[in-house]
């Protein structure tokens, strides 16, 4: 395979998987906008661009202009903003059009109906009523591409490219989602363990659509830091841990190896991410310091992206 396919398939699903996640972190901040005053030390709108990595292009476009429907179109319409859900998708149809021969017709119209359509929304004057079907509209869009990449594609290293890039972009926004919940919109530790702490984990398990398979896991009364940082970091079983994503891309790449019969730097590094996890627990995060050890994480996962463009795409992000 050509490395510039290989590129635009990778970013074609970071991007697709990248919307998914603005639109998740939409979704937290509007939830806990609805909670009564919490006394919480600042703005979640101000922590979700944060989180996301754009406070300061925010900043750069619309000074301290710290409103809650200019931050929304900003993370869902906004051009200005390369991370914006719409410029996310645009994106994504740029890419996967350069390589139309390596996927499906199936995968084609679904990534291309899905941006015909959420050009139809910007279109439209944005209102922040619109907000809960917009996050609705574009999480089941997203979900209808990853089906159609896993039932129509072959198993072959256009899967394997695709893959990766999913659960790259993955693992770096739960461990960003967990952050902004543990470090950023708690008001100080004193509220750890307490009603409004638990109330705002929940809402970071539903975000990422595993609050049913920590209530299966843990039971109904198993909502507590310890149990939910396990389960979003270590647990095999829930797809959107770190530890899970960790695994996908480590056998993807793995079978790249295979396929290329060539050594990667990536592969390697990743290899030893997986085994420093396997000896981790709940309780040994939390001495090392979460917020330190995911910012880590993060670090290890751009290293990660670096190595991949250099192994196989020679190129920088599209």
């Amino acid at each position: 395979m050509l490395s510039r396919t290989a590129e635009n398939l990778y970013w074609t699903s970071r991007y697709i998987e990248r919307a998914d996640s603005i639109a998740r972190l939409l979704e937290v901040a509007y939830r806990i906008n609805l909670i009564p005053n919490t006394s919480r030390t600042q703005n979640e709108w101000t922590s979700i661009l944060e989180t996301s990595g754009i406070k300061d292009e925010y900043i750069l476009h619309y000074k301290d202009n710290f409103k809650k429907d200019k931050i929304e179109n900003f993370l869902i319409f906004d051009e200005k903003n390369g991370s914006s859900i719409f410029e996310c998708i645009r994106k994504a149809r740029s890419n996967i059009k350069m390589v139309r021969t390596a996927v499906t017709l199936e995968v084609w119209n679904a990534v291309n109906s899905t941006f015909h359509d959420i050009e139809k929304f910007s279109e439209k004057k944005y209102s922040s009523r619109d907000l809960p079907g917009i996050i609705d509209f574009v999480k089941s869009r997203v979900n209808l591409i990853r089906g159609t990449i896993q039932n129509t594609q072959l198993i072959d290293d256009t899967f394997d490219f695709l893959s990766i890039g999913t659960y790259v972009e993955r693992a770096d926004f739960t461990a960003r989602i967990i952050d902004v919940k543990y470090f950023i919109l708690l008001p100080s530790s004193n509220y750890v363990g307490s009603q409004i702490d638990n109330f705002q984990w929940t809402l970071m398990l539903r975000s990422v659509s595993a609050y049913r398979g920590f209530k299966q896991t843990y039971g109904n009364n198993g909502v507590n830091h310890m149990n939910i940082i396990e389960f979003l970091i270590l647990d095999m079983t829930c797809p959107r841990s770190l530890m899970f994503s960790l695994d996908k891309i480590s056998s993807h790449l793995i079978n790249l190896k295979k396929i290329y019969k060539k050594n990667s730097k990536a592969e390697e590094e990743i290899s030893l991410i997986v085994k420093k996890f396997k000896k981790l627990s709940a309780k040994k995060i939390l001495n090392i310091g979460l917020h330190e050890f995911l910012l880590e994480f993060i670090r290890k996962l751009y290293s990660v992206n670096s190595n991949l463009q250099n192994n196989y795409f020679f190129g920088k992000e599209k």
